[in-house]
């Protein structure tokens, strides 16, 4: 687009310097006015001067014809390579809006993607949140039925152990009883044996003392004996 400007300003910069001179030539003729007024139109619409009027200023000043025709021709080259210069280095307005308008357009349509894009990824968050929940729901299950499973597990092996537990106490308090009963009837024996043999000792001490009062008593009428004989 810029080149394109280029070309055409070089064009026009041809055009330009070849009518200054026409210009210059047939101003003066009554029979070309049309063709002089629009070749006027055209350096004034390319230059933004006129150069007709310049060169007449310039008569005016005191230089010739010749003269006059060169300074303007010279001056107008500048004014064309300093509008040339001032095109490729500015945008024009027509190009500044075109370039707004498109810029415009893209931003508009970038947010219409940016729109549809957030949209999208909305919908695919939710359904993956969706996804998810239902996931968690299901293990959330799994480990509701896998505790209560385990608790109904480890109830039926506590009441087992209860039981057993309970089988156990009971055989160890019929040992217990069986043991108080044993030792019961062995301390009863045991009493049985030790009043026995405290009867059996009693009668044995009486026996000995009886015999030992007969002994005394038969040594005592010996001795009663003897003393009434010795008299």
């Amino acid at each position: 687009m810029l080149l394109a400007s280029v070309r055409g300003a070089l064009r026009h910069r041809t055009v330009v310097l070849e009518a200054v001179p026409t210009l210059m030539n047939i101003a003066q003729c009554s029979q070309r006015r049309t063709y002089i007024d629009e070749t006027k139109a055209l350096v004034l619409r390319n230059l933004l001067v006129d150069t007709l009027s310049m060169s007449r200023k310039f008569q005016d000043a005191g230089l010739s014809r010749e003269q006059a025709d060169e300074l303007t021709k010279h001056i107008t080259e500048v004014i064309i390579l300093n509008k040339i210069k001032m095109e490729d280095t500015f945008v024009a307005k027509k190009e500044f809006e075109k370039v707004i308008m498109e810029q415009d357009s893209r931003v508009q349509l970038f947010k219409a993607e940016l729109a549809k894009a957030q949209d999208n990824q909305a919908a695919n968050v939710n359904k993956e949140l969706e996804r998810q929940q239902s996931f968690l729901d299901k293990m959330r299950t799994e480990v509701r039925h896998e505790i209560d499973k385990l608790t109904s597990s480890q109830r039926l092996d506590m009441n087992l152990e209860k039981g057993r537990m309970r089988d156990d106490l009971q055989g160890m308090r019929d040992k217990t009883t069986e043991l108080e009963i044993k030792v019961d009837r062995d301390i009863n024996e045991l009493k049985s044996s030790v009043e026995k043999a405290k009867n059996d000792t009693i009668k044995s001490v009486i026996t000995i003392l009886g015999t030992f009062s007969a002994i005394a008593f038969t040594i005592s009428r010996f001795m009663q004996m003897g003393a009434g004989g010795g008299g």
